[in-house]
C-alpha cells in the first residue's frame, strides 16, 4: 500500500507527466529558447512580439518547439495571459484589466496590499511589448475584467 507506481516508475500522486492537466492549460505547449513563459499556439501575439523585441535588441531568435506542459512547468516558465486567459495559478486570482501607457490590458490580480498611505494595490501579471510582466499597481491602475 502506497508504493502504487505509474509508467515512469514513480508513486503515484507524484509524477508530473502523469498528472491531470490543471483547468485551463493545455498538455503539450510551445516554449522558445531564452523565453520566460509558454504558449497555447505559435499564432500567438504576445510570443511574436517577443520575437520582434528581441531581434529589434540584437538576440538570437528561435522557433518555437512543443514540449509537455511538465517540462515548461519544470523550467519554471508561466503561463502566456493572453494564450491561457482561464487558467488560474491559485485559486485566489483574479483576471483584471490594467492600465499600461494609456491603455487597458488584460492581467491576472493574485494579491491585494494595502499601504501606509490607507491606499490598495495590486500584484499584477500583464503582457506588453512582447514580455510578461508581473508588478505592483495602484488601485487606480486596476479595474475588473
Amino acid at each position: 500500500m502506497g508504493d502504487e507506481r505509474c509508467v515512469h516508475d514513480l508513486v503515484v500522486g507524484q509524477c508530473t507527466e502523469c498528472s491531470p492537466v490543471p483547468r485551463g492549460l493545455t498538455a503539450r505547449v510551445y516554449v522558445t529558447q531564452g523565453g520566460s513563459v509558454f504558449h497555447r499556439a505559435t499564432a500567438c501575439e504576445a510570443l511574436r512580439d517577443g520575437q520582434r523585441k528581441a531581434r529589434r535588441f540584437g538576440r538570437e531568435t528561435h522557433e518555437p518547439r512543443q514540449v509537455a506542459l511538465s517540462v515548461a512547468l519544470a523550467e519554471g516558465r508561466g503561463a502566456c495571459i493572453p494564450c491561457f486567459p482561464a487558467y488560474r495559478p491559485s485559486a485566489d486570482a483574479k483576471p483584471c484589466q490594467v492600465l499600461v501607457a494609456d491603455a487597458w490590458v488584460p492581467g491576472l490580480l493574485t494579491e491585494w496590499r494595502r499601504g501606509a498611505d490607507r491606499r490598495w494595490s495590486g500584484v499584477v501579471t500583464y503582457s506588453t511589448g512582447g514580455e510578461q510582466v508581473t508588478t505592483t499597481k495602484d488601485q487606480a491602475e486596476l479595474r475588473p475584467a
